[in-house]
């Protein structure tokens, strides 16, 4: 089993890098929604997991291999950066009053995604969802009833041969039953 994490490892790393742990955490939850609603409209707990899990690769991947990239879409830049921020104890002194100066270690890096990246992540859950639910949702039924109660005619007809005579052969008395005439 540690063989196995071991050659993972790498491409673990790589995901890591450049956002991709705070991108996967921002696709979370419209995986967790997406499973839920799917669970509901499908109602197989199983497809939901699975397009839920569809969802979750798809909008961390797609989000992902925006990172990095250089260049603007509309104006907005294509990848996301890393930036500092103050962490909110550091921006008031004991007393309650305004810090003057934060120090380094004061500050924590945070990963500011790209609006390019979270239009990806959406395109990432609504595809998965027009991708898989139609393929698990109950498929209906395209006869009406009035195709079935002409085959269900046609099936008695053919059973009781209802076309011939219900009475003996030249009288006017109804026979018991159905007469029994052989085809020619």
């Amino acid at each position: 089993m540690s063989s196995l994490a071991g050659r993972f490892a790498p491409v673990i790393n790589r995901l890591k890098e450049e956002g991709g742990k705070e991108l996967f955490k921002s696709s979370l939850p419209g995986a967790i929604i997406t499973t839920g609603l799917s669970t509901l409209t499908t109602g197989n707990p199983i497809a939901g997991a699975l397009i839920g899990a569809t969802d979750l690769v798809s909008s961390f991947g797609l989000s992902r291999a925006l990172a990095g990239r250089k260049g603007k879409i509309f104006g907005q830049p294509i990848s996301g950066q890393m930036s500092m921020r103050a962490k909110p104890e550091a921006l008031t002194t004991k007393k309650g009053a305004p810090a003057k100066t934060i120090r380094r270690e004061m500050l924590e890096e945070v990963y500011e995604q790209s609006i390019p990246q979270t239009v990806a992540q959406l395109a990432g859950s609504v595809g998965a969802v027009v991708a898989l639910e139609p393929r698990f949702m109950p498929q209906p039924s395209v006869e009406s009833q009035s195709v079935t109660q002409a085959q269900q005619l046609g099936q008695q007809e053919l059973l009781n041969q209802m076309y011939t005579p219900y009475t003996a052969d030249g009288t006017m008395y109804q026979l018991q039953g159905l007469p029994r005439r052989e085809m020619q």
